[in-house]
């Protein structure tokens, strides 16, 4: 009998602290790591070298933007705790939540080491691919935004690049929240990502995925009947929002949860749904990217055109280096609002295509294609020794990109032609090189 009774204990304890089944990592969208391309560049046409590179990249992995006894989760789950309205699976979800705000005290709105490695590893790339643009004291612009962890990645970023200077590098650095957070700047574009225009979009996939049926059977697994009776729709919206941000969170933690002694299995969150339960989670949280920060339903939607001021930024600045070559590389560190924007509108094929018809939002644009963390766009010039004509390559994420609307010279494009395709299309968005930002972003509709 006590055998029998230890049986029984040694499975209930297996099925609560059981991992879920291996769902992959397809679901994370934005918060996907950032992989180093695998990829063989096209050679260099004959007698062209590097000489200059514009930049622009999203922080690196981070902890979360605030803490975790601050979210709605985090009271209920306390709340329903004290008057024994947890089940089993919701106790156990209780004790991870505890365990992740261990992890996260005092590391909120901060990159993680997982951050950090990734930004050190793409500084370190940039300098092997393009070594001959870091030669000979190199001048650097660095621009960060008003976060704290965009210094962080650009510091990371930095100790990767330096790790291969031969000479010590000029680092100018500055802050850029106009051109890199220009999203914050347009009132039209607050109005729309905080009106209900593409809520009305998001909804045909909330329903298609059975959304609010799947928060109804999450929640229930979690707690009791009596506790759920006066419990509404926001409610159960509220606590699987909590859930899944801690579920895709933990990926860029590893190392800050193995220093709490915390085994990997024992914050993963992912249990607490099935895998077609995260594939639809997942897909309802990037088609809201898709259609707040990314091409959207119609061409030039208000959350692109606001990117205007960027691509103006790295013309003028691409024009200097032209003129007096005054610094070697510009590099911008920001966020994945100033990514997937400013991809849609370079016109990056795989990061621009509209979708009138959302339920295909996603047939040609991956959230963890255009902008996982850490995710990048370059520009790379090249010049040929006695030519005054320059090549550009753009790369997305290190990958050589096409531009829709050019049709000759993939990767290596003319500046001439690159130039002017980006010239007419901030003139059709009624802005032109040296208008003031600001007023357009206030402008803009």
């Amino acid at each position: 009998m006590k055998k029998a009774f230890l049986y029984l204990l040694l499975l209930t304890t297996s099925a609560l602290t059981s991992h879920a089944q291996d769902c992959g990592t397809a679901f994370l969208g934005t918060k996907t790591l950032y992989k180093a391309p695998f990829v063989k560049y096209t050679p260099v046409p004959a007698g062209y070298q590097p000489v200059f590179i514009n930049h622009v990249g999203r922080h690196g992995a981070r902890h979360l933007t605030k803490d975790v006894n601050t979210t709605a989760i985090y009271g209920i789950l306390l709340k329903a705790d004290s008057t024994n309205m947890l089940t089993d699976k919701g106790r156990l979800l209780k004790q991870m939540v505890l365990s992740l705000q261990k992890v996260e005290k005092g590391n909120t709105k901060s990159i993680s080491a997982e951050g950090r490695a990734e930004l050190k590893e793409i500084g370190n790339r940039m300098y092997h691919n393009y070594s001959n643009v870091f030669a000979r004291s190199p001048k650097l612009n660095v621009t960060v935004t008003k976060e704290i962890r965009t210094k962080q990645s650009a510091d990371a970023f930095l100790s990767g690049l330096k790790a291969g200077l031969k000479d010590s590098a000029q680092i100018t650095e500055t802050n850029d929240d106009l051109n890199l957070r220009f999203y914050d700047e347009s009132p039209a574009y607050t109005a729309y990502k905080d009106g209900d225009d593409w809520e009305k979009y998001k909804a045909i996939i909330v329903k298609a995925e059975h959304i609010d049926e799947m928060n109804k059977n999450i929640t229930a697994r979690l707690f009791k009947p009596d506790f759920l009776k006066t419990q509404d729709k926001k409610w159960a919206d509220k606590i699987v929002s909590d859930m899944w941000g801690f579920a895709t969170i933990v990926y860029s933690l590893k190392e800050e949860i193995g220093q709490k002694n915390i085994a990997p299995g024992d914050l993963d969150f992912t249990r607490f749904f099935t895998c077609e339960e995260l594939k639809a989670l997942g897909r309802a949280d990037a088609v809201e990217d898709f259609l707040v920060k990314g091409p959207g339903i119609k061409p030039n939607g208000i959350q692109v055109i606001i990117a205007a001021p960027l691509l103006a930024n790295f013309i003028t600045t691409s024009d200097d280096f032209i003129k007096t070559g005054p610094v070697n590389a510009n590099l911008r560190f920001a966020h994945a609002e100033t990514i997937s924007p400013f991809a849609a509108l370079l016109g990056i094929v795989g990061a621009d295509k509209v979708s009138p018809n959302i339920n295909q939002f996603d047939a040609a644009w991956q959230a963890s294609n255009v902008a996982p963390l850490s995710s990048n766009i370059q520009w790379i010039f090249y010049k040929k020794k006695g030519s005054a004509n320059y090549l550009v390559k753009v790369l997305l994420n290190e990958k050589e990109a096409h531009i829709t609307g050019l049709k000759a010279g993939f990767p290596y494009y003319k500046w001439a032609d690159v130039r002017k395709l980006y010239v007419a299309k901030l003139t059709s968005l009624n802005y032109k090189l040296g208008d003031d930002a600001s007023a357009f972003l206030k402008a803009v509709k």
